[in-house]
């Protein structure tokens, strides 16, 4: 029986493209539309899953409800993302009043948002990431200052203003080249800084060799002429700001070290707080390697269980 089914479920590459890209959101317990499968395949479909997925569908492959595709056949998940949809809408309203916050800030050049509202998803533990660009030399003071902010007159909540990534003009590249890199940035959504998103996008052109089909989003962000942030960023001695950054890179590095070094190898630790003049990033959880680990066991598994072969 397990080999007749082994046999005649030989799939094409598309096929195996669309259940990679749905084993990859099933980690979020999140189905997809067409449209996003499209967008997340990591084959160029040339608008053709339709005929694939009705395929998939009756081999019991794929299940779909409400116009959402998903490898579970579960029916609450299509009525979570539903919720969770509504929510992020109106989540983006209070994430667009702290990015007119952030954007106010001396040597802030870009703000997007990233994490589960870029995806346009957000449930009750959810907070709103963002992804920041700063000018070059000063990445350390400007995510100081957005700390010293949250910790004072948030009390140091993030569900508003988690800022786990900063880049500054000269390392708009994202090192790590990955699936989940390539979805990470391909969802951002664009807040502050046109001009340098453009940059920004440019320098990540390597994000559609895994994401073919995924579209550009667009630039509708708020440009304001913040007259007091310009003053400022005059008046402000340079030469002390450039030795005051690399100090507060010193200082986060070492406070990092205390508290993470002794949970995460040399190695992981380098990536998961990876801490350059130019680059902040700080993911305690280590959250990309917790994905791509758990994505390579669920091709596994389905493989393992629907006795099909998904190798690209």
């Amino acid at each position: 029986m397990n080999q007749a089914r082994q046999t005649s479920n030989v799939l094409a590459a598309e096929e195996k493209s669309i259940l990679r890209t749905l084993l990859y959101f099933d980690i979020f317990s999140y189905p997809l539309t067409k449209k996003e499968i499209e967008q997340f395949s990591p084959l160029a479909t040339n608008s053709r899953n339709a005929g694939t997925l009705d395929k998939l569908v009756a081999m019991q492959l794929v299940y779909e409800h409400n116009e959402f595709y998903m490898v579970q056949n579960q029916l609450p998940l299509a009525s979570r993302r539903i919720a969770g949809n509504s929510l992020a809408r109106k989540k983006l309203k209070t994430a667009q009043r702290y990015s007119r916050l952030i954007a106010r800030l001396p040597f802030v050049r870009g703000i997007m948002l990233s994490g589960s509202i870029s995806k346009g998803y957000m449930d009750s533990k959810s907070d709103i990431d963002y992804f920041i660009i700063t000018e070059v030399n000063r990445l350390w003071i400007v995510r100081t200052m957005l700390a010293f902010i949250r910790r004072i007159f948030l009390f140091n909540s993030h569900k508003n203003l988690c800022t786990n990534y900063f880049v500054d003009l000269q390392n708009l590249e994202i090192v790590e080249k990955n699936a989940f890199t390539a979805i990470e940035f391909s969802t951002l959504v664009p807040m502050y800084g046109k001009p340098v998103l453009d940059q920004l996008r440019q320098a990540n052109l390597w994000a559609r060799d895994f994401l073919p089909n995924s579209p550009s989003a667009e630039l509708s962000t708020q440009e304001d002429n913040y007259l007091l942030k310009s003053f400022l960023e005059k008046i402000l001695p340079h030469s002390y700001l450039d030795r005051f950054n690399f100090w507060l890179l010193k200082k986060t590095i070492q406070f990092w070290r205390k508290k993470y070094g002794t949970l995460l190898s040399d190695n992981d630790f380098q990536i998961a707080f990876r801490s350059t003049p130019g680059i902040s990033k700080s993911h305690p959880q280590f959250f990309q390697k917790k994905v791509l680990d758990r994505l390579d066991q669920k091709i596994k598994s389905f493989e393992a269980v629907k006795g099909v072969d998904l190798t690209l």
